[in-house]
């Protein structure tokens, strides 16, 4: 639940700051983050990229040795109770929200689809190199996360909501928390 309300807190501030802007308005705001529910093709492509993602991920837990997946720090992210599942769906969505949402938003408005989708998806790597702390053994989930990320980021473009990607991440987040349980 923190972990969603920090990565929640910078889009709610810019959605003040623009809304506030002179000749703006929440609405405007709300779109330029993406936080729309968007057409329902958005859902098509949302599952369409679900497939793949789920793959992806499965591949990357299977290339763990067990003995890393027990370890204290990668454990939270198995889904041993319905508040953990929650946790995990809140996280994946505030995710969305900071790294697709506000800066895959700015940064694609900004440098263009290339290069702000690159951006964004490096970024969204970054907090999930902690891993790397507990075992460097999890590495196979690294390149997961940038592809994810990426993907995700282009289905925010294509959409122009993170709403869909949300819903695919979380999805995505709760199977590989029940693949590694």
């Amino acid at each position: 639940m923190v972990e969603f309300i920090v990565f929640c807190v910078p889009a709610v501030i810019y959605l003040i700051v623009q809304s506030r802007r002179a000749g703006s308005s929440l609405t405007v705001a709300r779109q330029r983050l993406g936080a729309v529910w968007g057409a329902p093709s958005a859902s098509g492509w949302a599952a369409a990229l679900l497939v793949p993602l789920l793959l992806a991920g499965w591949l990357a837990i299977v290339t763990i040795p067990a003995e890393v997946l027990e370890a204290p720090g990668v454990s939270v992210a198995r889904l041993t109770s319905v508040s953990v599942g929650v946790g995990v769906v809140l996280r994946a969505v505030g995710e969305e929200v900071l790294f697709r949402g506000l800066l895959g938003g700015v940064f694609m408005r900004r440098l263009g689809f290339w290069w702000g989708n690159l951006l964004q998806a490096a970024l969204f790597v970054v907090p999930h190199l902690l891993l790397l702390a507990v075992d460097l053994r999890t590495w196979p989930i690294i390149p997961v996360q940038f592809a994810a990320g990426w993907l995700l980021g282009w289905l925010r473009h294509k959409t122009g909501t993170f709403v869909p990607g949300a819903m695919v991440h979380a999805v995505s987040n709760v199977a590989a928390g029940l693949i590694a349980a």
